[in-house]
């Protein structure tokens, strides 16, 4: 207190008063803070408030807001996904597996960019050129692909996107394919083919032809149907298409054969029905599957 009123008349808030006057001011002060007429925290206020203790308090108020406002950039980049871009070149079939498990099958001079991860409640997607897809059933999170003026929108199927100078082709393989453009949308099925003009921005379906799905399949590991066929082949075309390596413990396993059709089915699926075949278990540890149990005896 004795230094505040010392200071008084000497900063730039308080007037400058004579010798007498503060220390009258200060008698006043004082004699009122005895009989409990005005209650100390005003006077601390008071006290508090000088320019110095002002800037403090601006100065703390903005670093605050400044580190909240880091931390925010931060937060948002680490939730934001990571953008990718692939391509493929001439004549050649290029395999993505997608983060939810999905297959794409990248092909002739395409490119897919796609987001590393697919935390929202879509997964979506850019195509330019042609695919062939084995989305990954999610009814939660539809899968959603852009290709030029064309939507796509699936929950889990299979189907090709090509991409040509005047059309937009679809066809799928199994399941159900929403397009929709410009306000149009129809549904697409199996064995069916929508084709989308792009001079005169119409959608509509047109007659497939026989070989057509067969065709789309060119060049990948989408045909995974299997009859009487020995274990060591399926395993080699599971790994290859996959990206996994699969051990047996016991070898005999190997000579073991199987009638499945595992085509458009997840890995996980893929291998209840190889452990039901062989009477075992497996573990799955990154990308390594192990296999235990009696074969097919």
């Amino acid at each position: 207190m004795d230094e505040w009123f010392d200071s008084i008349g000497h900063d730039e808030v308080h007037p400058a008063r004579t010798e007498e006057e503060r220390i009258i001011l200060k008698q006043r002060v004082i004699a009122r803070l005895a009989s409990g007429d005005v209650p100390a925290p005003s006077v601390t206020r008071v006290s508090m408030l000088t320019p110095i203790r002002i800037w403090g308090i601006a100065a703390s108020l903005l670093l605050l807001a400044a580190a909240s406002f880091v931390t925010w950039q931060y937060v948002s980049r680490e939730t934001v996904p990571k953008e990718l871009m692939v391509s493929s070149s001439e004549g050649s079939v290029r395999k993505i597996r997608l983060a939810d498990g999905s297959l794409v099958w990248l092909k002739n001079n395409s490119s897919l960019t796609y987001p590393e991860t697919f935390p929202g409640p879509e997964r979506r997607i850019e195509l330019r050129g042609e695919a062939l897809f084995e989305v990954a059933k999610d009814a939660l999170h539809p899968f959603i692909i852009q290709c030029g003026g064309l939507t796509t929108t699936v929950l889990g199927t299979s189907f090709n996107i090509r991409t040509t100078e005047a059309d937009i082709e679809v066809v799928v393989l199994t399941g159900k394919v929403s397009l929709t453009s410009q306000g149009q949308g129809i549904v697409v099925l199996p064995s069916e083919k929508a084709v989308y003009r792009k001079e005169m921005k119409q959608l509509a379906k047109v007659n497939a032809q026989p070989d057509e799905a067969v065709s789309t399949t060119s060049g990948t590991e989408y045909d995974m149907n299997f009859q009487e066929t020995l274990m060591r082949e399926v395993i080699q075309r599971i790994q290859l298409k996959f990206d996994v390596a699969i051990s047996l413990i016991n070898e005999e396993m190997n000579n073991c054969t199987i009638t499945a059709d595992l085509t458009d089915q997840s890995l996980q699926r893929t291998m209840d029905v190889i452990a039901a075949t062989l009477h075992a278990t497996y573990e799955l540890e990154g990308k390594t599957i192990t296999f235990t149990g009696t074969g097919c005896e």
